[in-house]
């Protein structure tokens, strides 16, 4: 949205029809009848998984076996790759499929049709493969279901745990494979554990100087802060076994896609061993070969997903094609997907990408550069776009947010930036309701920064309701006498020029920092503008600085930013799966360097480098209790290290509420805006089974789009998606 523009009440109350709307407008589709059926001999048996936590997949009656010439076959696939079979260029279907594929449950779906492409456009160069390993589940031992409420199971088919939840068994589906024909076994997860992160002590058979090239996973440590054993007794069997109780193991491994977005839990072995420096450093010595061949923009490293990338041009585009050997059929016992291809289109930035969707050269939009302001223009071109206007719930706890580094290397602003006093008072001077108005039209509600609403621990009784409103109301007034007030008695006094400065008298300035490629308009633009104003106004000197892209993550991790201020918050499903804007145990949010320090508990790195001053360390990190520490930091990793180690759900969640009330009393260490106010999602007409807030309401909690650990749309089985007329559809 232009930022010059102002929003009359006409165009507010116009634009709010259209939201109200969403419900109406997201009927159309999802639930649309599909053509005639495909038909297979029998229904694949149903999956299986403890009844604790795995949601059981009923299997689905289908007629009796059809006669196919020359091999009888349990499974249906694409009629492209039947071709291929009959030419002997590809195994009988039966032979690339595991003895029990995986079948999504979702009610919505109704049997597919082969064929077709699908059309999307990013403006960015990560888009054009990243964000399609957010449409695909296909690497993760086990996947959310219901917006996760459940878990089921993904390439793992069955788990259980001990007594105590010290030791986890795990059982993969038998006969898995790579998309390359290779088989998928227990080695490929053992050569993650042992020979890039260095578990299991191989870290010291590592050749001198060498250090391990991932870090090991939080969910592969337990409260106590020790890394777990893995061990493979056979090619379908692993065993996660802890010092102490892990109950929350099976949740954490349904988070992220697990494959270039999250941990990396699996690599296909027979590829990569031949990069590695600890298996052959005779020719590599260090890591950069291994990182460039496993990489999200290599078409020759092999894949566990229903599509697999066969063309990368840089800037350009990028082109997956369906994965003869995919792992997951229909409830009818068709091989998945149904969409023989995805092309993706590098775009020259955002409003080029909004120009191609309302065009209709693109068949659908999931998280883009589309928002709430760009509602009319998509409406008042969908004749021509033929896409559908669709709402999904966004989760977000947050809305466009900020906060300041804890760690950041400037030693007087980190003392103003570790001023809760300071923090509050910032808080206070913001005007998020008239950013909820300008920026979100109106919609969500307004918060301080929390969790998502949707979170467990906020919904399960009326202690929770009230820690969330506790937290969401914090600092939420404005009140920007009050804001001067604190600045003062805190010694942020204005000096003669009108300006604030630090307590010594040396200038304050605040660099609103933002990566460079953000669109002008858009949601984290438009919040930072007013920001500026806001903290202006109170004799802030507030500046708009943006930082090139390329870089950004690295300079945040050494503690040489001062703010990230275009993000939000919508983790879920609870607090502790992936605890990062609660606990500092990543080196990403609002305290990198206590995070860093926090990965590598448990591993050699731990205590080396102590006489070094924390941001000149490698990787720079702040172990607690040093004299650079944050004392509140450190009583929030004590709460989340109890917590991984109680197993009573009900305990853990009072856990949480006491992390909560360091979060308000000592906080806010992050900022939000609005809360779960609703996502754009586009959908060409015609593209059937992409689930509409209806569906999603039914079967969970309406969508639950922001979270990068409930990974949307993969959590939706986009390998379902179907056009109704494939011929239609192609490239």
């Amino acid at each position: 949205m232009d930022n010059a523009r102002k929003l009359n009440r006409r165009a507010f109350l116009r634009l709010s029809a259209i939201t109200a709307a969403g419900a109406a407008i997201a009927a159309c589709g999802g639930g649309q009848p599909a053509a005639a059926p495909t038909t297979a001999p029998a229904a694949p048996a149903a999956t299986t998984a403890p009844a604790a936590t795995a949601v059981p997949v009923a299997a689905t009656a289908v007629p009796a076996a059809t006669a196919v010439p020359a091999v009888t076959s349990t499974f249906k696939e694409a009629p492209m790759l039947a071709k291929l079979v009959e030419e002997g260029k590809l195994p009988p279907v039966d032979e690339r499929l595991p003895k029990n594929p995986y079948t999504p449950p979702h009610a919505w779906l109704s049997t597919g049709k082969y064929g077709g492409v699908l059309k999307k456009s990013y403006a960015n160069n990560w888009g054009i493969t990243g964000f399609i390993h957010e449409m695909q589940y296909g690497s993760s031992p086990l996947r959310w279901l219901k917006d996760g409420l459940a878990i089921g199971p993904g390439f793992v088919e069955s788990w259980e745990s001990n007594a105590d939840a010290s030791k986890w068994t795990f059982k993969i589906r038998e006969g898995i494979k790579w998309s390359d024909g290779q088989p998928f076994t227990t080695k490929d997860i053992m050569y993650v554990w042992e020979y890039t992160i260095g578990g299991n002590g191989k870290e010291k058979e590592f050749p001198e100087g060498l250090k391990p090239i991932n870090s090991p996973p939080d969910e592969a440590r337990s409260g106590t802060g020790t890394l777990m054993t893995l061990n493979a007794p056979d090619d379908y069997t692993f065993e996660m076994v802890f010092d102490a109780p892990a109950p929350l193991t099976a949740d954490r491994l349904a988070m992220w896609t697990n494959h270039f977005i999250g941990p990396i839990w699996v690599m296909p072995r027979h590829y990569m061993e031949q990069f590695n420096p600890v298996l052959n450093p005779d020719k590599y010595k260090d890591w950069e070969e291994h990182q460039r061949k496993h990489n999200h923009n290599n078409p020759d490293c092999p894949r566990l997903t229903g599509w697999k990338l066969t063309t990368f041009e840089e800037g350009v585009r990028a082109v997956w094609d369906r994965n003869p050997y995919y792992w997951v059929v229909d409830a009818e016992g068709n091989q998945l997907p149904y969409i023989d291809q995805i092309i993706v289109t590098a775009l020259k930035d955002k409003e080029i990408e909004k120009l191609a969707y309302t065009e209709g050269r693109a068949d659908h939009a999931h998280f883009h550069a589309q928002g709430l302001a760009d509602i009319q223009s998509l409406k008042d071109a969908e004749s021509k776009s033929q896409l559908e206007v669709r709402f999904w719930d966004s989760g977000s706890g947050t809305g466009s947010m900020y906060f300041f580094s804890q760690d950041y290397n400037d030693p007087k602003l980190r003392a103003a930036f570790r001023d809760k006093k300071f923090r509050q008072a910032l808080s206070h001077a913001y005007n998020r309701a008239d950013v909820q108005k300008a920026v979100y039209f109106g919609l969500g509600e307004l918060t301080s920064g929390t969790m998502s609403p949707k979170a467990i621990e906020y919904n399960i009784n009326d202690q929770g309701k009230a820690a969330y409103a506790e937290w969401r109301d914090s600092y939420i007034k404005y009140d920007p006498a009050l804001a001067e007030q604190m600045l003062d008695e805190a010694g942020y006094k204005k000096g003669a020029d009108g300006k604030r400065t630090l307590p010594d008298g040396s200038p304050l300035q605040i660099q609103i920092t933002y990566p460079a490629d953000q669109a002008p308009g858009g949601e984290h633009l438009s919040k930072n503008e007013r920001l500026a104003r806001d903290w202006q106004a109170i004799g802030l000197d507030a500046v708009l600085t943006p930082i090139p892209a390329e870089g950004y993550s690295d300079q945040w991790r050494a503690g040489k930013l001062p703010m990230i201020t275009a993000w939000e918050v919508g983790d879920g499903p609870n607090h502790l799966v992936y605890p990062s804007w609660v606990v500092a145990d990543e080196y990403e949010r609002w305290a990198p360097l206590h995070g860093r320090a926090y990965t590598l508990r448990g591993t050699a790195s731990e205590k080396e480098q102590l006489d070094v001053n924390p941001w000149d360390r490698t990787p720079p990190r702040i172990n607690d209790g040093e004299p650079d520490s944050v004392p509140a930091i450190a009583e929030l990793h004590k709460l989340y290290d109890q917590s991984k180690l109680e197993p009573d759900a009900m305990k853990r969640h009072a856990l949480v509420w006491d992390m909560i009330k360091i979060h308000v009393n000592e906080g806010p260490f992050f900022s939000g805006t609005v809360a779960n106010y609703p996502r754009i999602i586009l959908v060409k007409k015609g593209l059937m089974n992409v689930p509409t807030r209806e569906d999603l309401l039914k079967e969970g909690l309406g969508g639950f789009v922001n979270p990068w650990i409930i990974p949307s749309p993969a959590v939706y089985d986009p390998e379902t998606w179907y056009w109704d007329n494939p011929d239609a559809h192609q490239a």
